[in-house]
């Protein structure tokens, strides 16, 4: 059984999620300080929280990371293999155009397309999909995608940060559209999705039809 709340959290209010299975949690793209995750995680128990995990290297979706990483050491911080170098790099992660302070960090694992990660009765499956930057990666979750900022309700991604590519974004929403089944799409920004509702409305999956 898994458990998802969504925390909007920064100016640009993108999601962060904290998802419980069994007796673990992780977080995924703490882009802010929240005191309402703060709570979530002191409340299930600190020292349970396995991972922390980016679909991206932006600062709106990793800044709280560091600060995270020193509240709980011994949780792994996780990010696709492409995107390594954006925790350090405020060109990159984009801090240094939107004046937002992003203290840099290390990843302890970075992940490229097919990659597990064992999560409670549960395993997290990596999928590469660049396009919004070139190491995004979704997480799939038994029937969640966490998206991060690659598919949004109705829309996708930008294409035009660094590393960014429009080529790539349409051959990510491409694999997306072939997935099996109906699974439920955890979005950076906005409201959650499915993957059939996508199929009908979003602009981008419709051509892959």
């Amino acid at each position: 059984m898994i458990n998802i709340k969504m925390i909007p959290v920064g100016e640009l209010e993108a999601n962060c999620y904290f998802v419980v299975c069994g007796d673990e949690a992780i977080v995924i793209d703490p882009g802010a300080p929240s005191k309402k995750l703060d709570s979530l995680i002191e409340a299930f128990g600190a020292k349970r929280l396995k991972y922390i995990l980016l679909t991206h290297g932006h600062f709106d979706h990793i800044g709280y990371t560091a600060a995270l990483k020193k509240k709980y050491p011994h949780t792994k911080i996780v990010i696709g293999e492409k995107d390594n170098s954006f925790t350090a790099n405020p060109t990159l992660n984009l801090s240094l155009f939107f004046g937002d302070e992003c203290e840099p960090f290390t990843a302890d694992i970075t992940v490229s397309d097919g990659d597990t990660l064992h999560f409670g009765d549960e395993e997290i499956k990596v999928m590469s999909t660049p396009g919004h930057t070139q190491g995004s990666v979704c997480y799939i979750i038994g029937n969640n995608i966490f998206s991060g900022d690659t598919l949004f309700c109705g829309t996708t991604g930008r294409m035009d940060f660094p590393t960014g590519s429009e080529t790539e974004m349409m051959q990510s929403i491409k694999r997306l559209s072939e997935l099996p089944g109906n699974p439920d799409i955890y979005c950076g920004h906005n409201s959650p999705t499915t993957l059939e509702r996508e199929k009908k409305n979003n602009y981008a999956m419709r051509q892959f039809k």
